[in-house]
């Protein structure tokens, strides 16, 4: 029921005040507790927030209230994507299609889903649906060139990613796809000198043109330059370039300056299963054993399905050193208090 309380939150959810929203929209649920559509749209809002198991819990109360509508069913596939769990999700956008989900974010997404799971022909069907769906967007073309780059086919790829700029003139991930696309067509030597002129050319404004560059500097062996790369994104205040500046700096050998930045991107992003292992395996290598105690005990609690992997390596730690008076030097429960679910193992600790 859209009580004026319910439509405050949506107009805060529309402007961005992702938190003024939360506080509405828990306000209308204390005086409606069965509302399944504010229980739908507070999940919304706290994914946003990247409160997944929030998200998770209000959704479970909707669809127990009115069951799957095409509403929840496209928020389902979004708590799963973001949790990289790609079968999940794409069952999810599925449903929320069948069941009539307008517009093109569910069959993108779909398509997303598929190409993540290698089923390239059936990305390029779903790809292609959104593009008779939404022929002016871009979103369908910046997939079709992701589909051909991943089949090798360049020159389809530069067509696909041309009709996405030419179609949305100011999406900098379709620009900065078709500079990429092009810069695989010219001799390696020549790649960065020309991607370091457009962003100069663009005052380094388009954050994925920033990767893009760090992608050449990887593919010349130069990680602490893709590194460099990377940090200029991430002041932008994109959590994915500070994590991938953290990988790129492992690589580079810069053990301590990398365990320093994706620590905090793993108590982030519980769930990322590459940043788990990679951080699990450098600070083993390090022999930061604390440090790595600590930072697994700060993600625990939002590690969802990831938990059992999260136990299994706290266990395999020392005991935690002890303090001058003999007391634990942590303040931490013991982990042997939460055994860990036998069917969720914890990974290898290899890195990536």
């Amino acid at each position: 029921m859209a009580t004026p309380q319910l439509e405050e939150a949506l107009a805060l959810k529309r402007s961005g005040d992702l938190d003024g929203a939360v506080i509405a929209i828990e306000g209308h649920l204390g005086r409606h507790p069965a509302d399944a559509v504010g229980l739908a749209h507070l999940a919304d809002v706290q994914l946003r927030r990247d409160r997944r198991q929030e998200a998770a819990a209000a959704l479970d109360r909707a669809e127990e209230r009115s069951g799957t509508t095409r509403f929840t069913a496209r928020l389902r596939g979004d708590l799963a994507f973001r949790e990289e769990r790609w079968v999940d999700a794409a069952k999810a956008y599925e449903v929320a299609d069948a069941l009539g989900d307008g517009g093109t974010w569910s069959l993108l997404r779909l398509g997303r889903c598929r190409l993540r799971l290698k089923d390239l022909a059936g990305a390029k069907g779903v790809a292609l649906r959104a593009a008779d769906r939404e022929p002016d967007g871009a979103g369908a073309w910046v997939l079709l060139g992701d589909i051909a780059t991943r089949e090798g086919q360049l020159d389809d790829a530069e067509v696909m990613y041309d009709r996405a700029v030419h179609r949305a003139t100011g999406d900098e991930l379709a620009y900065a796809r078709l500079v990429e696309v092009r810069l695989l067509k010219l001799p390696e030597e020549s790649r960065q000198r020309e991607v370091e002129i457009l962003l100069k050319s663009s005052g380094g404004a388009n954050r994925h043109l920033m990767g893009v560059l760090a992608k050449v500097r990887r593919q010349q062996g130069d990680d602490d330059a893709a590194a460099d790369a990377w940090e200029q994104r991430a002041r932008q205040g994109d959590v994915f370039a500070r994590k991938m500046q953290g990988f790129a700096l492992r690589r580079a050998g810069r053990l301590e300056e990398a365990a320093a930045l994706l620590g905090p991107c793993l108590v982030a992003q519980p769930d990322d299963l590459i940043l788990f292992r990679t951080y699990v395996g450098l600070q083993r290598k390090r022999a930061a054993l604390d440090e790595l105690r600590a930072t697994l005990q700060a993600a625990l609690p939002g590690a969802a399905a990831r938990k059992g992997a999260y136990f299994g390596e706290l266990r395999k730690l020392p005991e935690p050193a002890t303090a001058p008076d003999g007391s634990a030097s942590s303040d931490q429960p013991a982990v042997s208090d939460h055994p860990a679910p036998s069917d969720h193992p914890a990974p290898s600790t290899t890195g990536t």
